[in-house]
């Protein structure tokens, strides 16, 4: 499953039945994850293709003005995003109508239209596949975690919907070190067209194993039970966590979906958007989610880092490092830094330590790479691609201890909280909008980089600073550790004022059962505790 889940590093997973980590979970959690190729390789793709000089002659970059092509270029990287941003805002009627599974398909279609598109050297057409990948990217960067989260036991919940984000950080390293393949190539003619259509070829090959793969993944048992067919959602929770309808493990699962769709029915019965609406504005607990969600999000883009996921080889020669091959070259070692950072994070941190304690940190030094390349710049002043004198070799480092801090914080948070804080009712419209800040953010990033870099300089990179550090602050009061809890938990959690969490930011372990439920189950524990306790095969009544 990617880089694995944290079984190993998890102290949870002891007490959980083996059964529950079997190969059906592992075929869907690699299925769903191979969502993050696509995110992925379009990022590392697109700034390392807009260099090649085959790539800027078949799109007249090399004949317009500096101006011109910057806007362009921001053009062809921002495209994507915007229409990443259409695809969140329809990530949730899909999902909530279609279903997780068929909806995922249907983005994996659209994908590898997309994906054909950008093969063909005409401009309108290559626009037109940047904008329908970006609506595929988009839906799935919604639902791909949320399928995760969903169907993945509470003790690797985090691991399990990282594994998303771990593809992804795949991808991107790879996709760095394939343009950097493609510009070592020898006699290129400026009409080899070859070049660049093998670089962005490449992102066709995960997408399609994806859709290849998905008509075989169960449908998520919470959508299912969360729609009204409870019958089916229990034989498909069965199926995945290969156990029998009465086994403790699987009925406390069952029983807390149940008690939070049920709870969510007495308030106003119906499922309809207009409920929705009202379920986010007049719920104080669904209010605080919605606004950590979104915080999060926009702390994750204000670090920096599509700036320098799309435009890494022009920032790297901003600090001296010369163009081309070399900068593409530093780049794609940027790469393997977040991938083997993520591959550390993804086994052995999100669900040991947690999620907040590691976002604090790793923002921390994102901010303070950030910041450092800022007034080296400012005060060093060295020559675009001039070479790499030790300021700037300090800078390449902390430019990799960015990436560093990255892995272990803003890269994966947000996703992973996003999946598992909502009640099931506004959960796909709540990742819709999410994923929409996160990709018109992201659009408007993207789009201004070429000239911030140009007109702005040094106070491109000062600004993303003091943005992430203000970041640090908002995640030390407002954001609690859900490791350990699980999804319908967090309706208890969230009763409390969003600017106390820091007070009960880790859970005890009462408070990772839906208090409702995990009274039931103490008080058949206390039961079990007088008389004899079957081998663990309780018998409950259907819910």
């Amino acid at each position: 499953m990617g880089g694995g889940t944290s079984l190993w590093a998890s102290p949870e997973w002891k007490n959980d039945p083996r059964s529950i980590f079997n190969g059906r979970l592992a075929y869907l959690a690699t299925t769903i994850a191979f969502a993050g190729c696509s995110y992925g390789f379009d990022q590392g793709n697109i700034g390392g293709v807009l260099t090649l000089p085959t790539f800027k002659h078949a799109f007249g970059l090399d004949k317009l003005s500096e101006d011109a092509a910057d806007h362009r270029a921001g053009n062809i990287a921002a495209l994507m995003a915007a229409g990443g941003s259409a695809g969140a805002l329809i990530s949730a009627p899909c999902a909530d109508f279609l279903g997780r599974r068929w909806s995922m398909m249907l983005y994996g279609a659209i994908y590898l239209l997309g994906c054909a598109f950008q093969e063909v050297d005409h401009l309108g057409l290559f626009y037109a596949g940047r904008f329908l990948a970006g609506v595929a990217i988009g839906s799935m960067s919604a639902g791909a975690p949320q399928f995760l989260s969903e169907n993945s036991p509470k003790s690797i919940r985090g691991s399990m919907t990282c594994l998303y984000n771990l593809m992804i950080i795949t991808a991107l390293s790879l996709a760095f070190w394939v343009n950097y393949g493609v510009s070592k190539w020898q006699n290129v003619s400026i009409t080899d067209n070859l070049q660049w259509k093998l670089a962005l070829g490449i992102q066709v090959i995960p997408g399609g194993f994806m859709f290849l793969m998905l008509p075989f993944v169960l449908e998520t048992p919470r959508a299912l039970i969360a729609r009204g067919k409870r019958d089916e959602g229990l034989k498909n929770l069965m199926k995945l966590r290969k156990l029998p309808e009465h086994h403790p493990y699987l009925q406390q699962e069952y029983m807390e979906v149940c008690a939070q769709v049920d709870q969510e029915q007495e308030v106003a019965a119906g499922r309809n958007y207009l409920l929705v609406l009202k379920d986010i504005a007049f719920v104080p607990s669904n209010r605080r989610r919605f606004f950590l969600a979104i915080m999060l999000f926009l702390f994750h883009k204000f670090s920096g880092t599509d700036s320098l996921n799309y435009f890494a080889p022009e920032i790297f020669t901003m600090i001296g490092v010369k163009g081309g091959s070399q900068a593409l070259l530093t780049t794609g070692v940027y790469g393997v830094v977040k991938l083997a950072t993520t591959i550390i994070y993804v086994a052995f941190i999100v669900d040991r330590v947690g999620r907040r304690l590691p976002l604090i940190i790793g923002a921390c030094l994102q901010a303070t790479a950030m910041l450092y390349i800022a007034l080296y710049v400012r005060f060093a002043k060295p020559a675009q691609g001039g070479g790499t004198e030790a300021g700037g070799i300090i800078g390449i480092v902390w430019i990799y201890i960015y990436a560093f801090g990255w892995s272990f914080g803003h890269s994966v948070a947000c996703y992973v909280v996003a999946a598992e804080i909502f009640p099931s009712r506004i959960r796909s419209f709540c990742m819709s909008w999410c994923f929409f800040v996160n990709w018109i953010v992201d659009f408007g990033i993207t789009k201004a980089t070429p000239s911030m870099m140009t007109h702005m300089g040094w106070g491109t990179f000062l600004l993303y600073a003091v943005l992430t550090y203000i970041g640090v602050i908002f995640v030390f009061f407002c954001m609690p550790e859900m490791k350990g809890r699980s999804i319908e938990s967090m309706d208890d959690l969230f009763q409390h004022s969003i600017w106390t969490m820091y007070k009960r930011a880790y859970p005890t372990e009462e408070e990772k059962v839906r208090h409702d439920v995990g009274d039931i189950f103490h008080g058949v524990a206390k039961v079990l505790d007088g008389g004899e306790k079957d081998n663990g095969n309780v018998q409950f009544e259907r819910v």
